[in-house]
């Protein structure tokens, strides 16, 4: 792609560049032609030359056809023959006015060239950005419409009054299965959209960590055992204390091991990990699962990101996940990477908070503290990527989707 590309801007550059030696080649043959009846003007065939070329090629092409006129003015026409000096005062100012006027053709022509390019670059966009919006939509549709035909569909079998208790019980279990699923997908976009707007709030106070990642993972072991998936989760640190909301904490662990357990194959392994590091809580998510590739690993934290592979695909999702496990972890002052050895080789997620000391936690007020997202102060949240697919993506389809909501 990168090689096709390039090879295109090369024959579009030669192009543009030959036509400006054509153009003067032809004004050159014509001047010869009519010389020396058209001696007193000299510089007229030469000058649409340099406009021909300026407006065909832009700039560059315009000040290449000056320059090359003046080389063959010079040479063929101005005295002395067969010299490029300049011995009289009359052949300068004509020089000089072909130049000065020439200049102006080429900038006038050059800045038309900009206008367009820039209309061309602002129709892509627009087009670019239509599609995002379109793709968006269609994304949001599938992922919300896939669990409600399971509820519709369960509903109307329920109604036929038809089931003994056991099929009533798995019926009712797969109702609130994917109740649960549509519910977490609205959450996952208005918390998203509460990101761009700068509308999303922490309720900071001094939270005990220990027991809020224990009742992460207490709330991620049905999806794992349902998968045969072992959990392990080792820690025994005592008090970890950090400033945060408790409720959004809990939501970056669930985040982090609910994507494990979907991307990890039935009878895998996530091994979660909560440590005290100097002076910071450190958690990690490992897992024995598909990987992230080389290519996707940067971009892992983007919204609406999710590998390309088919493999991954076929797990649905919007790629919100990961995305706002990042934006709340910053808010929450820490930071959030991930690593992979490749796919199929599973993957670790790492997220670091600052901790604080008992002395620091009595020094909070009883209502606790508030603290909002860093757009609200006029900022742009750390990391973020200037990528046109995660930004527009989400401007164009959040408000839009709000609105329907």
């Amino acid at each position: 792609m990168q090689v096709k590309k390039a090879t295109s801007l090369l024959n579009s550059t030669v192009l543009r560049y030959g036509a400006a030696c054509l153009t003067v080649s032809m004004a050159l043959l014509m001047t010869l032609l009519l010389w020396p009846i058209k001696e007193q003007g000299l510089f007229l065939p030469f000058i649409a030359a340099v406009m021909l070329s300026s407006w065909c090629g832009g700039r560059g092409p315009g000040l290449l056809a000056t320059f090359l006129t003046l080389l063959v003015c010079g040479y063929f026409f101005l005295p002395p023959p067969n010299s490029l000096a300049v011995v009289d005062l009359t052949t300068a100012l004509r020089v000089l006015e072909f130049i000065v006027v020439s200049l102006l053709i080429t900038l006038l022509n050059a800045s038309r060239h900009a206008a367009l390019y820039q209309a061309k670059v602002a129709q892509a966009e627009a087009e670019e950005s239509n599609n995002t919006k379109d793709e968006f939509l269609a994304m949001v549709s599938h992922e919300l419409r896939t669990p409600l035909t399971s509820i519709l569909g369960w509903a109307r079998l329920l109604r036929s009054e038809q089931f003994d208790k056991k099929d009533t019980i798995r019926a009712l279990s797969s109702i609130e299965r994917n109740a649960e699923a549509q519910k977490q997908l609205i959450e996952d976009l208005l918390d998203v959209s509460r990101i761009i707007k700068g509308k999303l709030r922490l309720e900071l106070r001094p939270v005990e960590l220990t027991s809020i990642f224990e009742a992460a993972i207490d709330s991620a072991r049905p999806a794992a055992e349902a998968k045969a998936i072992t959990i392990v989760s080792p820690v025994d640190l005592g008090i970890v204390r950090v400033s945060g909301d408790p409720n959004r904490l809990e939501q970056i662990i669930w985040n982090l091991l609910s994507n494990a357990i979907k991307f990890t194959p039935k009878g895998g392994r996530v091994e979660v990990r909560l440590e005290r590091i100097e002076s910071f809580a450190q958690i990690t998510v490992s897992d024995t699962g598909q990987g992230i590739s080389a290519e996707f690993l940067p971009f892992v934290f983007d919204r609406f990101q999710q590998d390309s592979n088919v493999r991954t695909r076929t797990h649905g999702g919007l790629g919100l996940g990961l995305s706002i496990v990042r934006q709340l972890v910053e808010m929450h002052g820490g930071t959030v990477h991930a690593e992979s050895q490749g796919e199929g080789q599973g993957a670790t997620l790492t997220i670091t908070l600052p901790l604080i000391s008992h002395q620091e936690a009595n020094m909070y007020h009883p209502a606790g503290s508030e603290r909002t997202h860093p757009l609200i102060e006029g900022g742009v949240p750390p990391h973020t990527t200037s990528r046109f697919e995660s930004t527009k993506a989400v401007s164009l389809g959040i408000p839009y989707l709000n609105q329907k909501l």
